[in-house]
């Protein structure tokens, strides 16, 4: 068994601090303006607005800086899982003989890989510094999938290899 955990992108106190107050700056003058435009008719509504907006965004901060993926090898079993705080989500479980093409996004073929028809298509990398980001087309129920991950080197070696022996 392999077992990779790509780590969550870290955020320094500063940074923690200006995106909270540039979300509140935000959310203030997004319902100063709402107000001003609307009235004080709908204010409920703008409300409504305003902690759709809040959820928004603290959903995509959560998704940035507080989830991680975990990539397994058991036996011949590929499997992605989404780490958030101390949930585990299983997103993928495939064969490695399922797997069609797996290869880094910086080859020339991406772009044509990438613009055909899938039955999903997901990005599953965090863009950390350090690490190239793979996409995987694999066949599963008759349908090819495009996934793009960010393993290490090492990790897309010995699944390369599991899949030719």
């Amino acid at each position: 068994m392999h077992q990779e955990i790509t780590k969550k992108e870290k955020i320094s106190g500063i940074r923690l601090l200006l995106l909270i107050m540039i979300a509140a700056v935000f959310l203030i003058l997004f319902n100063a303006l709402a107000s001003t435009v609307l009235g004080k008719v709908n204010t409920s509504f703008i409300d409504a607005v305003t902690l759709i907006f809040a959820s928004a965004m603290a959903y995509m901060f959560i998704r940035r800086y507080m989830t991680s993926y975990k990539y397994l090898l058991i036996e011949n079993d590929f499997i992605i899982q989404e780490l958030t705080g101390s949930k585990e989500k299983l997103l993928l479980n495939i064969n490695v003989h399922q797997i069609v093409k797996l290869e880094t996004i910086d080859k020339p073929e991406y772009i044509k890989d990438y613009k055909q028809k899938y039955a999903t298509k997901r990005k599953l990398n965090k863009h950390l510094k350090g690490l190239e980001i793979y996409y995987c087309i694999y066949e599963k129920d008759d349908k090819n999938h495009f996934i793009e991950i960010q393993p290490s080197k090492d990790f897309i070696q010995i699944i390369k290899d599991r899949k030719l022996s």
